[in-house]
């Protein structure tokens, strides 16, 4: 349990709670009338002398950004379920001085539901706007805690704003600098005509009162499980301006905009109409603007993938009229993308432009390296793609959505493990995402506006999600964790058995059925979700088994058996290959690796088809890829739209001879079947299918093979494989107790790395004369043609 809370619930006289629904006498209900809203408080205090350590803590709804006698100190919360909120923690004594302090905080209340928000059912009182937060000195014997010695005003400099669609709920931020001083946050600013914060008691059927943590309807607040994010400021490098008409707004001034044709300068000095900035890769966080501009020039401005139209139908939009005079100004909400595109009213000189990237930790001491330039270039993308899509949360995109799904996050949690040793996020993720419907399953974003549990959501992200959980078994070995999270796992496979035949398959699955964005055909019996369930049920029974569970281990891998029984039914002796799905029990012709890559990792294959598989996967030539996404947003010509995104398109491909191929996503099932077939050494050929990406997004990798977002995190997956297929390095007992090296170098003259383990890191060199190893832990070697040999920790060099 936490420290005893000091500080109490506080927010303006005004709060977001409207009255009780007359059908719903025993809570409170928000008021839709009360959404994006800003309360700005202050508390100032004197210290003869600053304490060695100032622990200082705070929470609230829905975002925060406390300073510190006028210096940020942090930002929060991170993306929380309906019904719970971690606090933010830190040491504030490097802020503090001798004399005159003051602790000021940027409180906001979204009311509307975002992308990474959805609001808490209330208390009568408590969930619609609220703060709290505690400073400790002298060893606890003085605490600074919200109270009514604090001070609130509501600002009036933002204009509250609506999310711009369902789609990318993005709200616009709309500022007047004139209506705020900027030194609103320092100890001399005079706020003598400030109100006295409103303390909030939680009140609600049975309730004490109270008006400190814990409290419905957060329950335990406890301590933000991942790091801080880092703050580094990225500049814009180039500038090209055109004349614009600012009446006709940012989308009519992009209209017709032309990368190629305009001239590109260092700077942008005394300029009006269009301006648009480049950072020459994608970049995400808060964009920062410095300008010498007239008081009441409006500036309108987003940063996107693409400068055109359609790119600001999912951008988070700001405008700015400057005071005139100190004029810095900050967005409050992460965003992303390469160009920031800027219209102004009056002539202006962009004094500096930047992105301040808000990315989580990324220790150093892994790496890759290998004798092929380009994979050691697509090695490093998809580590940027994954930090530009590692938050509070992996999520899919920085520059559109921000949604936590289900089943992406598998990814990069995948290269987070053997890349990265901050582990936080990739142990934080699968819990923030279990949080099941009732039926079981679930939802298929975490802590969003689509975590709804009244919306439809995508049964294989559930199973996705499992596969996450499998890996902290296999890599973190924490029962403790691993435990926790099982009966969530169970729920979701139980979900699946309503739809159980007597052939051991699962007909007719409700729900949006996916796979990837590949049209795999799934109407009616899915071959490629029986085996995703397969594939949980047998990493269900090798987590319950390691845990001694026996009983539920035997009901899965019965569940398994029945499946493999039933599989049979899309063999096609002719094509020697697995059909895709069903109809009323008549097999259809279509064929996907999908269906192929998931029966191999569900063990659904018999021994005498693996190499008919293994040549089916490797046999490139007749792979069809398509994307559903690559007319959509801001590489399309209109505005986004999600009419056609929610079901594959009957085949108008030749179903008998060509096979739908898997996106970068599904790739990462795709190798691990490759692997497990013996065919590892392939890997490093088959990760230069990622070039296409980097010839079309140099800087992050793409959403789909044909265009989607500009930055995917799902699209790493080569960031893994190098690592645990090329060079070879994975568990060989959960938590890392052993180590398995098995590099599978193919036409790689050498490769070399370090991964992350609880115990230390591996390093590993492999090249045509053998390997090396230096490992805190036993050591299982593989090497092609010769027994797998067992070594102790230590350094070995073993000949090839």
């Amino acid at each position: 349990m936490t420290t005893p809370w000091r500080g109490q619930w506080i927010w303006a006289q005004e709060t977001g709670i409207g009255a009780p629904a007359p059908d719903n006498p025993m809570n409170g209900v928000l008021d839709p009338a009360y959404t994006d809203r800003r309360v700005l408080f202050r508390r100032s205090f004197d210290l003869e002398s600053v304490p060695d350590v100032a622990p200082f803590r705070i929470t609230g709804e829905s975002r925060y950004v406390v300073y510190v006698n006028g210096e940020e100190l942090l930002r929060g919360p991170i993306r929380h379920g309906q019904r719970q909120l971690h606090y933010d923690h830190c040491d504030a004594a490097h802020l503090l001085h001798p004399g005159r302090n003051t602790i000021a905080v940027l409180a906001r209340f979204y009311g509307n539901r975002t992308a990474w928000w959805l609001p808490t059912p209330p208390t009568f009182t408590l969930g619609g706007g609220c703060l709290v937060a505690e400073l400790r000195l002298d060893d606890d014997q003085r605490v600074i805690g919200t109270d009514e010695q604090w001070l609130y005003q509501e600002p009036v400099a933002w204009t509250p704003s609506a999310p711009l669609h369902t789609l990318s709920p993005q709200i616009p931020e709309v500022f007047d600098a004139r209506k705020l001083s900027r030194d609103w946050t320092l100890p001399e600013f005079d706020d003598a005509d400030w109100s006295k914060a409103h303390p909030i008691p939680s009140l609600h059927i049975g309730g004490t009162g109270r008006t400190t943590p814990p409290s419905d309807p957060y329950g335990a607040i406890l301590p933000r499980p991942i790091p801080q994010l880092t703050a580094s400021p990225t500049s814009a490098t180039r500038w090209t301006t055109r004349a614009a008409k600012v009446g006709d707004g940012l989308a009519s001034a992009l209209t017709g905009f032309d990368l190629d044709a305009d001239t590109w300068e260092s700077s942008a000095e005394k300029v009006s109409g269009l301006i648009v900035a480049d950072f020459e890769r994608i970049v995400s966080g808060t964009v920062r603007l410095t300008l010498d501009a007239p008081a009441g020039t409006v500036v309108t401005g987003a940063l996107v993938e693409v400068p055109n139209p359609a790119a600001l139908s999912s951008a988070q939009t700001f405008t700015y009229t400057a005071r005139g005079t100190d004029d810095v100004f900050e967005t409050q909400d992460p965003c992303g993308g390469r160009y920031a595109v800027l219209l102004s009213d009056m002539p202006v000189t962009i004094e500096a432009l930047e992105v301040v990237e808000r990315h989580r930790p990324r220790p150093s001491g892994p790496y890759f390296t290998c004798s092929d330039d380009a994979l050691n270039h697509i090695h490093a993308v998809g580590l940027r793609t994954v930090d530009l899509t590692a938050h509070d949360a992996y999520i899919d995109c920085p520059t559109r959505e921000q949604r936590a799904w289900t089943g992406d996050s598998v990814v990069h949690q995948s290269v987070d493990l053997v890349t990265n040793p901050d582990w936080s996020l990739a142990r934080w993720h699968p819990r923030l995402t279990a949080r099941p419907r009732v039926d079981g399953l679930l939802p298929m974003v975490a802590a969003g506006d689509a975590a709804d549990p009244e919306l439809v959501t995508i049964p294989d992200w559930s199973l996705h999600w499992i596969r996450s959980v499998y890996n902290l078994y296999r890599y973190t070995g924490d029962r403790e964790l691993v435990a926790g999270l099982l009966p969530t796992v169970e729920g979701v496979l139980r979900w699946f058995t309503d739809f159980l035949g007597s052939d051991g398959l699962v007909h007719e699955v409700t729900g949006w059925v996916l796979i990837d964005w590949s049209p795999v055909q799934v109407t009616g019996t899915s071959a490629a979700l029986n085996a995703l369930w397969a594939r949980g049920l047998a990493d269900f029974s090798a987590m319950s088994d390691w845990l001694g569970d026996a009983g539920r281990a035997r009901w899965a891998r019965g569940l398994q058996d029945g499946v493999r029984a039933g599989f049979e039914v899309f063999w096609d002796p002719e094509r020697g290959v697995y059909r895709d799905h069903a109809i009323d029990g008549t097999v259809q012709a279509a064929v996907s690796e999908h269906t192929a890559a998931a029966a191999v990792c569900a063990d659904l294959i018999p021994e005498e088809r693996r190499a008919l598989i293994r040549d089916f996967l490797l046999n490139r030539d007749a792979m069809l890829t398509r994307s559903p996404v690559q007319a959509h947003g801001s590489d399309a010509d209109g505005a986004p739209t999600a009419a056609a995104l929610f079901a594959p398109p009957d085949p108008d491909w030749d179903v008998h001879g060509q096979v739908i191929g898997a996106q970068p996503f599904f790739r990462y099932v795709v190798h691990d079947a490759l692997a497990l077939l013996g065919a590892a050494d392939r890997i490093a050929e088959l990760c230069h299918d990622w070039d296409q990406l980097l010839a079309i997004g140099p800087t992050a990798f793409r959403e789909t093979w044909e265009g989607g977002s500009f930055c995917h995190g799902w699209s790493s997956t080569p960031s893994r494989d190098l690592i645990t297929y090329v060079l070879g390095i994975t568990p060989a007992a959960p938590g890392y107790e052993r180590v398995r090296v098995a590099p599978r170098l193919g036409a790689l003259e050498w490769a070399e790395g370090v991964v992350p383990t609880p115990r230390g890191p591996v390093r590993v060199r492999a090249d045509g004369n053998g390997v090396s190893v230096e490992s805190p832990v036993p050591i299982d070697i593989d090497l092609p043609g010769q027994e797998t040999k067992s070594l102790g920790p230590g350094t070995h060099d073993i000949p090839r």
